[in-house]
């Protein structure tokens, strides 16, 4: 008799690994996030509401000044103060569900939206039921799962990074100087009636319909300009950056500044509210012709980040295409990589791409003399994946990676001492370091040998980081696995570019009045864009 599910259940060996998807399966898009962190510190892809930075601050320093009896300081837990925290959190999605529904990125709106009909059946929102996370309350049953809120979950490393703000033994405690100052300069900006009821519904745990009007002062999308509270943001973005290394040339880095200057410069120029998101290619195809000593700091980290994105596109569209033919294909390890190494070298002459028993450095020699720039072959390797041409996107991955080599030969040197000044250069998959292991380590070998080496070297990587990254955990993110010597297909994945905190610096520009939502500057972005100009 044959087991199967039916017949044998507890343990079922055959069962599905609980395999989970991952964007980074080569675990080398770190190396870029590290850069745009340093570029934008102080924001993250999820910080997307600049008035919840104030909002913060305010509800710690009113925490803080909370009598020991309160309901919130009683017990000896950090419980309390993460309900006072996820009370006001969903507050102001009720606020903001019922006053401005069209706004997005605000905490709990999704949870409010569903529950907009409470006030009909209880006469107010039950804010206390929503929002209070219990031993016993069920995943899902209110607005945000994660205990500490989205102030723990997503505002604290930012707020912690600008100095406002340091945890304690669990606490969120603002800082006494910069936190307490954007506590007030938060606190200006809404009378004492707003605020006296806002905290009292925090305690009480309602909010009735006839609120609303009056905490309108509280909404995200408040004007700020020519507030004190839009001064304190202004100051905190162009402040020097508080980087965490331990090299001299971070402590005065401006590459938060200077990335909003090139920021405006960019959308003034393009006149297109979407073009936010072209910055880094821009400034990639404008400084790769240059050297360090003639832009900004923040220019050439721009530049080291989209030829980071662009190494790992190449090298991700690579895997694309093994993961691809493992797929539709029967191997072993030794089979695979000899399939894969004749299967390019099919392609390349049917298409008279080059000999491939040329070495490295001659093909590097034979790229040089075409007209074509890198950008253009990793065009070309956009269209293999769409097309799933899986040994072209091989090719064109590999390709990509000597033309992208071959156009930043001359900023080596550059490039790799901005990475040392700020603690990048250590970072697994780095621009530098895949050209020396990749490239420079193998420019002797021909380039049939130099397939079956990236090959195997891209197979034992992606087994290493996805055990590495599953730890003791049960989630296993393996693309494939080897079984008896043989490679079993588990998931294709595509090669992907990271986010850059872009939409985030674009909201906080519009939120501070230094642009509006067609991307035009204003009049206040106009003058600070001159200012900036002037100063760097």
């Amino acid at each position: 008799m044959a087991y199967d599910s039916r017949s044998y259940r507890d343990p079922f060996w055959a069962q599905s690994g609980n395999f989970v998807r991952g964007r980074d399966p080569l675990g080398i898009q770190n190396s870029s996030i590290s850069v745009y962190s340093t570029l934008l510190p102080g924001m993250t892809n999820l910080t997307l509401r600049l008035r919840y930075y104030g909002m913060y601050l305010w509800l710690l320093d009113e925490y803080h000044q909370l009598p020991p009896e309160s309901i919130f300081k009683q017990k000896s837990t950090v419980n309390g103060q993460y309900t006072f925290i996820r009370r006001a959190e969903l507050l102001i999605a009720f606020l903001m569900a019922n006053k401005f529904p069209k706004e997005l990125s605000v905490t709990g709106s999704e949870f409010a939206y569903k529950n907009l009909n409470q006030v009909q059946q209880l006469g107010y929102y039950d804010i206390a039921l929503g929002a209070d996370k219990l031993s016993t309350t069920e995943r899902g049953s209110v607005y945000w799962d994660y205990t500490s809120g989205a102030l723990g979950q997503y505002y604290a490393g930012s707020l912690i990074n600008l100095k406002l703000m340091v945890p304690k033994n669990g606490f969120f405690e603002r800082t006494v100087e910069r936190g307490v100052s954007l506590a007030n300069a938060y606190r200006s900006s809404i009378s004492t009636e707003t605020q006296a009821l806002f905290l009292l519904r925090i305690t009480q745990g309602k909010l009735y319909q006839t609120d609303l009007d009056q905490l309108l002062e509280l909404a995200l999308n408040k004007p700020l300009s020519n507030t004190v509270e839009g001064a304190f943001y202004l100051q905190l973005l162009l402040q020097n950056d508080t980087l965490e290394t331990n090299f001299a040339s971070s402590s005065h880095s401006k590459q938060r500044k200077e990335s909003l200057l090139l920021f405006m410069e960019h959308m003034k120029a393009a006149g297109n509210v979407k073009e936010w998101r072209t910055l880094p290619q821009q400034t990639y195809i404008s400084s790769v012709s240059k050297s360090k000593n003639e832009v900004l700091e923040a220019t050439w980290g721009w530049y080291f980040y989209y030829l980071n994105e662009l190494i790992h596109y190449s090298l991700e569209g690579v895997f694309w295409g093994l993961l691809y033919e493992i797929e539709h294909g029967d191997f072993s390890l030794s089979q695979f990589i000899t399939h894969i190494s004749t299967a390019v070298d099919e392609y390349c002459q049917t298409n008279s791409v080059f000999d491939t028993n040329t070495t490295v450095e001659g093909v590097i020699e034979e790229l040089k003399t075409l007209t074509y720039d890198a950008l253009e072959f990793v065009d070309g390797l956009a269209a293999s994946v769409k097309s799933k041409n899986s040994i072209e996107g091989v090719v064109n991955g590999l390709v990509s990676l000597l033309a992208l080599y071959i156009e930043n030969a001359k900023n080596i040197h550059e490039l790799s001492a901005y990475a040392e000044s700020y603690a990048l250069d250590k970072k697994y998959g780095n621009a530098v370091l895949v050209f020396q292991n990749y490239i420079e380590a193998n420019s002797t070998l021909n380039f049939k040998a130099f397939v079956a080496k990236v090959v195997q070297t891209l197979l034992t990587e992606h087994i290493a980081i996805a055990y590495n990254k599953m730890g003791n955990g049960e989630k296993n993110l393996l693309k494939f696995i080897i079984e008896d010597n043989y490679l079993i297909h588990i998931e294709t994945m595509e090669p992907n570019f990271t986010n850059p905190r872009l939409r985030t610096l674009f909201n906080f520009t519009i939120d501070l009045g230094l642009m509006n939502a067609e991307g035009e500057l204003t009049v206040s972005g106009e003058e600070l864009l001159l200012s900036l100009k002037n100063e760097l």
